[in-house]
């Protein structure tokens, strides 16, 4: 729904999401940490994406370290895009995420791209 779109009651989207974050703390922190996010994506997406689903689960980073049997600073460092995991250590991760690592072989045959996938085992 565009920003300026008005609900049945006459407040536009922009003005109904002032009107929630005023009202609560917790759609504030929301927001914000998905508008760190949407930035993180523009330079690093697997640090995004593994940001978000973290944050959709409710996992603090401890929590995923020690799933995952890594250390706090190396999910920090790998959620600010400071740092790239090996295969292994991400398919942990991955797997705390209840996600499955897949990788992809890319290439372009006459003008078309086309893709291979497969789970890291």
């Amino acid at each position: 729904m565009p920003e300026t779109a008005k609900s049945p009651i006459g407040r536009t989207v922009a003005e109904a999401a002032t009107g929630r974050a005023a009202r609560s703390e917790d759609y504030r922190a929301a927001r914000d940490e998905y508008a760190r996010i949407r930035e993180l994506r523009k330079t690093n997406p697997i640090a995004a994406h593994l940001r978000e689903r973290r944050f959709e689960l409710g996992l603090t980073q401890r929590e995923v370290a020690t799933a995952s049997g890594t250390s706090h600073t190396a999910i920090s460092r790998l959620e600010s895009g400071t740092h790239t995991p090996n295969l292994a250590t991400l398919q942990k991760i991955a797997a705390v995420l209840d996600e499955e690592l897949l990788v992809c072989f890319q290439r372009t045959v006459d003008g078309e791209v086309e893709r291979d996938f497969a789970a890291v085992a």
